[in-house]
C-alpha cells in the first residue's frame, strides 16, 4: 500500500475519531484547546470538500505529473485538519 493511500485511510478514519473524542470532553479544556479543536473540525471539513472535489475527476484527465490532485485529493484529510488546529490554538479568539 503506498504513503498515499495510508495518509488518506488515516484521515478518512483516524481524524474524526480523535476529533470525536477530543470533542467530547470540550467542556473542561482551556480556552486555546478548544480553539484547537474548531480549527481542526473546520480543516477536516474544508479537506474533505477538497478530496470529494478532486476525487470526482474523471480519470482520462488526469497526467502522470499531477502532483496537485494527489495532494488535495489523499494528504489534505490529515494535514487540512493538523494545520487548522495549530491556526487555531496559536491565532485563536482567546489570544485578545
Amino acid at each position: 500500500m503506498s504513503p498515499g493511500i495510508v495518509v488518506f485511510l488515516l484521515g478518512l478514519f483516524a481524524v474524526p475519531i480523535v476529533l470525536l473524542s477530543w470533542g467530547h470532553k470540550i467542556r473542561w479544556l482551556s480556552p486555546a484547546k478548544r480553539s484547537a479543536f474548531w480549527g481542526a473540525v473546520i480543516g477536516h471539513c474544508a479537506a474533505g470538500v477538497l478530496a470529494l472535489s478532486f476525487g470526482m475527476i474523471p480519470p482520462e484527465s488526469w497526467t502522470p505529473d499531477e502532483t496537485v490532485r494527489g495532494f488535495l485529493g489523499l494528504w489534505s484529510l490529515l494535514v487540512l485538519p493538523v494545520l487548522g488546529g495549530v491556526g487555531g490554538a496559536l491565532f485563536g479568539p482567546h489570544r485578545r
